[in-house]
């Protein structure tokens, strides 16, 4: 065991990089010294591996030689998430070991005597190479959709998000996957063949790879991914939070950008999904009722997500301007339930039921709808910075070239 001389809390490294977050294995005083450094820390101590590979594989995990499942660990990181970034601390580490290390994508070994600054830089080093390696982020995109009350037209705004996105990076980038299980209407909306295998799922989520999750995608001519399952009342009992989560932590693997429509009610896992996505999109509408709804349910989800980023909340179906109709103007309900409105969505509900009944994206059949627009501005904000330019640019380099 170290010494506190040598875990002691170290500054960052010297380039100014920023580990957001890491999950360890490790002892208590260097969990310590790391959480000094590091935002976010998650002890796996008490977790199973198979666990640890579902919900933290492809990111960033450091291992160190002697913790109880520390090999158990590392050879089903190798075979399960080799995107994933290890970082192992050992003096003298086995050669099968190093074996399994070397079919990851990015790892590196300390010494026992390292301490949380050269974790750190270490750390910051193996997220730029794997970063420069992919040509963008190392991590997906994944924004989730969920209805403060019903029928505020979320699976429409989840798919119109879907599809403009995708119109924006280039097909075959985007998954749209419906959580809906029960009952999703995203396979009828756009005449999709609900391909996913919930049950097959549930029994053994630890099976679950890119392989199996290219054969439960349905592809939309338009470039956009397709997880839906068959409806089926059963559904959501089915359904286990390991089964969700292995379910997303592979499409975030396979697509770079993922777009989930969630169902409103409580489910087991809706708390994990919601704390873990890059934005938090809750839907409401402009009356009182939808407005206080989702209020609460933003000030939910915040406490969820701590310290990143809040909630985004979202009114769709208002009138357009040029349309006088009873209600009272967006800074108003601001004020009403002290919080700012992220974006507004104009209704349009003729285009929304022609594309329908057509099994189209409402951008196929009204390109300039109101909705349209407004759904393409709110992409563009929610988008992390650079993204978006980064796609077509290499887009464009590529086109230049063929």
């Amino acid at each position: 065991m170290q010494s506190s001389a040598q875990l002691r809390p170290a500054p960052p490294a010297p380039s100014g990089r920023t580990v957001p977050s890491m999950a360890v294995l490790t002892g208590p005083e260097r969990i310590e010294a790391l959480k000094a450094v590091c935002p976010d820390v998650q002890d796996l101590s008490q977790m199973a591996a198979p666990d640890v590979v579902m919900r933290h594989g492809g990111g960033l995990i450091l291992i160190e030689q002697g913790m109880p499942g520390w090999d158990q660990l590392l050879l089903l990181i190798a075979v399960e998430r080799p995107s994933t970034a290890v970082i192992v601390v050992s003096d003298q580490l086995p050669a099968h070991m190093v074996r399994a290390l070397m079919k990851l994508e990015a790892w590196d070994v300390l010494a026992v005597s390292a301490d949380a600054g050269d974790v750190m830089e270490t750390a910051a080093r193996l997220t730029d190479a794997r970063t420069e390696a992919k040509g963008g982020p190392a991590d997906s995109v994944c924004w989730a959709f969920r209805g403060a009350v019903g029928g505020a037209g979320v699976s429409t705004l989840a798919i119109e998000s879907a599809f403009a996105l995708a119109r924006l990076v280039g097909p075959g980038k985007v998954c749209l996957v419906d959580l809906n299980l029960a009952d999703g209407m995203t396979a009828s909306f756009l005449e999709a063949v609900p391909k996913l295998d919930l049950q097959a799922l549930s029994a053994a989520p630890e099976r679950l790879d890119a392989r199996l999750l290219a054969a439960w995608c349905w592809q939309h001519e338009d470039g956009v991914s397709i997880i839906a399952s068959p409806r089926n009342p059963e559904a959501d009992a089915m359904a286990s939070e390991a089964a969700i989560l292995r379910l997303l932590d592979v499409a975030c693997a396979a697509f770079p950008y993922v777009i989930l429509d969630m169902p409103r009610h409580m489910m087991p896992w809706t708390k994990s999904v919601m704390a873990a996505v890059d934005q938090a999109v809750i839907v409401s509408e402009l009356t009182v009722p939808s407005l206080h709804a989702a209020a609460d349910m933003c000030r939910d989800v915040d406490v969820l997500r701590g310290e990143c980023s809040k909630a985004r909340l979202v009114l769709n179906r208002m009138f357009q301007k040029k349309q006088f109709r009873a209600g009272f103007p967006v800074d108003q309900a601001e004020k009403a339930i002290e919080r700012k409105i992220d974006v507004t969505v104009t209704s349009d509900w003729d285009a929304a039921r022609t594309a329908v009944n057509l099994g189209k994206p409402i951008a196929t059949v009204k390109p300039k709808s109101a909705l349209v627009l407004d759904v393409d501005g709110m992409v563009r904000k929610f988008a992390p910075d650079g993204m978006i330019e980064n796609s077509q640019t290499t887009r464009s380099t590529k086109k230049a070239r063929s």
